[in-house]
């Protein structure tokens, strides 16, 4: 999930609120999460599932580098790189979990299949990644030739290992050839709406499919999913 090596890694590397929305949305559609096996990717240093632990989910952490100081129990981390497939036996999880990951991989598509592969039937999957079809990030292409958080770090490399943008109509329809339905969508932060921004939001997102043209993806930084493997 990162490719780069960092010295030091933050005990919250998400956005703003990803975390708390993320969370929310698991305890909405799973309900009972006491005893749900879960597992986090990538985990970073721990702290997203430190939280699930402590509400009494059953906890397998995955990441590519062993991070330090990690906040979470090291005996339950996996190391792995999920650009080779996830090292799990098929329907292994009822939920998986996964903040701000796949745009550093290099298949996307490949990531969710294997996704729905190590989940149950009917279980859930929860990811979030940059919202590239926000205003900021629209007007980061039209004023600095990128997507907000995947500026350039010289000619081979993005920010914090970035590799793909992924866009909302990309995710779509690699989610329904993995199998999996999305059943929520929610973003990091409504705020920031005025007047202005309401005028530009039904100009630009016009062409858009319906689905799109919304407060959601225009606002918020991260964009999260919640999404059913099918039976």
């Amino acid at each position: 999930m990162k490719p780069e090596v960092m010295e030091t890694w933050p005990e919250h590397a998400a956005a703003h609120n990803t975390h708390s929305i993320m969370f929310d949305l698991i305890a909405r559609h799973v309900g009972n999460v006491a005893g749900v096996a879960i597992c986090d990717i990538p985990c970073g240093a721990g702290l997203f599932s430190r939280r699930l632990a402590d509400a009494g989910m059953q906890v397998t952490a995955m990441d590519i580098e062993a991070v330090e100081p990690y906040l979470f129990d090291a005996s339950r981390r996996v190391l792995g790189d999920a650009n080779q497939g996830l090292p799990f036996e098929s329907a292994k999880f009822d939920s998986l979990v996964s903040i701000e990951g796949i745009e550093h991989l290099e298949n996307p598509s490949g990531f969710l299949r294997e996704c729905a592969r190590v989940v149950k039937p009917g279980g859930w999957i929860f990811l979030s990644t940059p919202n590239v079809d926000g205003f900021r990030s629209r007007k980061y292409v039209l004023l600095r030739g990128y997507h907000r958080f995947f500026g350039p770090q010289g000619d081979r490399s993005k920010d914090s290992g970035h590799l793909l943008p992924i866009d909302m109509i990309f995710f779509r329809g690699a989610a329904a050839r993995a199998g999996l339905e999305i059943i929520d969508i929610k973003v990091n932060d409504l705020s920031g709406k005025n007047w202005v921004k309401e005028w530009l939001r039904k100009i630009l997102m016009c062409r858009l499919p319906v689905s799109m043209r919304g407060e959601i993806p225009f606002y918020g930084d991260v964009i999260i999913y919640a999404l059913r493997k099918l039976d």
